[in-house]
């Protein structure tokens, strides 16, 4: 029984592992998000992880103003001072006082246990350093606030880059994995006609080898197209555990391309995300000197302070032994006379950096305007490439498919085939790159003109 009992138990183990390693513990399925470039950037918004520090950079830069307007409002300070004199000091006083004419004695002065309790209000009166800095840390708020809308932008138009990259290597790959399922059944028709003795062998190993050479591709470009999805995900600010599918097409962004009204859009430089970025800039560059400036205004603050303190040779303060207070209060006006010039240096200095930014807003400007001519060129000549491509690609598709036909009857040869496969595929792959080459020139060119 004891045997019989071991051998069950032995058993009824190894049917729960074998059981185990047929049915493991399914792993958590994915969660799907789909998005519309809409709904992937929107939701970049509040993950993306450079947004997400931008954002907090606000936050950062109004607390900052808070803590300058404080500089400026009542100053509560409270102090307690214990002094344990284990050994006092020791003072020699003329022995006149003591009735000892000639000679010196030595008196201790003061109490074994002393503690004061104090406490004092100060309050700035009047301060041009305190009032220029109070205005540059709002502008430096502003600021924060335009570059997290730049930062928005930026996200925005690579989350649109990439989006459509992504379609159109989908694209791409469909058309890459129909014309391979072709080409395959072109290789097994091949080996039927030389069995039969219709074609020589090298006929069908041309065939395989463009069969093989399109496999070559097809891993090639779904290899690309992983990054370009990791990429994606990464900058949507999704997760390992969940899965991306675009819900937009490639027609639909088409369809959305007008030509003739990007080309002819007028510009306004001043409000470009860009110019309006360095506007604030400036400002920060001019409240800095007026900052130097205030370096020769006098400041004035006053105050108020309270003390109470108690002096014992026991240890006794919580007794009925009295404390002595003390009270007063008073103004501070501290006058800047004499720097050596570092003042005059700081402020020549600050007054240099305010002409250079009207030399750089000049050159913002110019090189702004360049820009949109030549975004506009970029965007007619993609346009212009665009149209060409599909005409190409749908012509070069129709002359394979009929050559192919006459391939299957024997009316067209091998090298024939073989260089309208090839042209095929040319064309296909210069269809698409027109593609992603005319809706990324349109990203740029309406972030140039989009007006803030």
């Amino acid at each position: 029984m004891k045997y019989r009992f071991c051998f069950l138990v032995l058993t009824w183990l190894f049917i729960g592992h074998f059981s185990m390693a047929q049915n493991p513990v399914s792993v958590k399925a994915k969660e799907v998000m789909q998005f519309s470039l809409e709904q992937a950037q929107a939701y970049a918004f509040e993950n993306n992880y450079d947004l997400q520090n931008s954002t907090t950079d606000v936050e950062i830069a109004r607390k900052m103003v808070k803590e300058n307007t404080a500089i400026g409002l009542p100053q509560v300070n409270g102090k307690l001072d214990y002094m344990d004199n284990f050994m006092r000091p020791t003072t020699m006083l003329p022995g006149e006082f003591f009735g000892q004419p000639g000679t010196s004695q030595p008196i201790q002065f003061g109490t074994e246990y002393s503690a004061t309790l104090s406490g004092s209000l100060t309050q700035l009166v009047y301060s041009g350093q305190y009032l220029v800095g109070l205005q540059t840390a709002k502008a430096f708020l502003e600021t924060s606030k335009q570059r997290n809308i730049k930062d928005k932008v930026e996200v925005r138009d690579v989350v649109a880059d990439v989006y459509i990259r992504l379609l159109v290597v989908d694209e791409g790959i469909k058309i890459l994995d129909s014309t391979f399922v072709v080409v395959s059944k072109l290789v097994e028709e091949a080996r039927k006609s030389l069995e039969v003795g219709l074609i020589e062998d090298i006929e069908v190993d041309q065939a395989d080898l463009n069969k093989s050479n399109l496999e070559a591709t097809i891993t090639y470009t779904k290899n690309q197209r992983a990054l370009i999805y990791a990429n994606l995900k990464f900058l949507i600010g999704l997760k390992d555990n969940q899965e991306l599918v675009l819900t937009d097409n490639l027609d639909y962004f088409l369809a959305q391309v007008n030509r003739d009204a990007l080309i002819n859009q007028q510009f306004d430089y001043r409000t470009n995300i860009d110019f309006v970025l360095l506007k604030k800039a400036d400002y920060l560059t001019l409240m800095r000197y007026k900052l130097s400036k205030t370096a020769y205004q006098p400041t004035l603050s006053g105050f108020l302070s309270a003390s109470t303190s108690a002096q014992r040779d026991s240890w006794n303060f919580f007794s009925s032994k009295a404390w002595y207070p003390a009270a007063s209060f008073g103004l501070s006006l501290q006058i800047p006379i004499w720097s050596s010039g570092s003042r005059k240096y700081d402020v020549d200095q600050a007054r240099l950096e305010v002409e250079k930014t009207k030399v750089t807003d000049e050159k913002v400007r110019v090189g702004l305007e360049l820009q949109v001519a030549t975004a506009k060129t970029e965007f007619s000549n993609a346009y212009a490439i665009y149209q060409n491509k599909v005409k190409g690609f749908e012509t070069s598709l129709k002359i394979y498919e009929k050559t192919m036909e006459k391939y299957k009857q024997g009316m067209s040869g091998s090298t024939d085939l073989n260089q309208r496969y090839q042209q095929f595929l040319a064309s296909n792959n210069d269809y698409m790159q027109s593609i992603y080459a005319l809706l990324s020139q349109k990203i740029k060119l309406n972030k140039l003109l989009e007006k803030f």
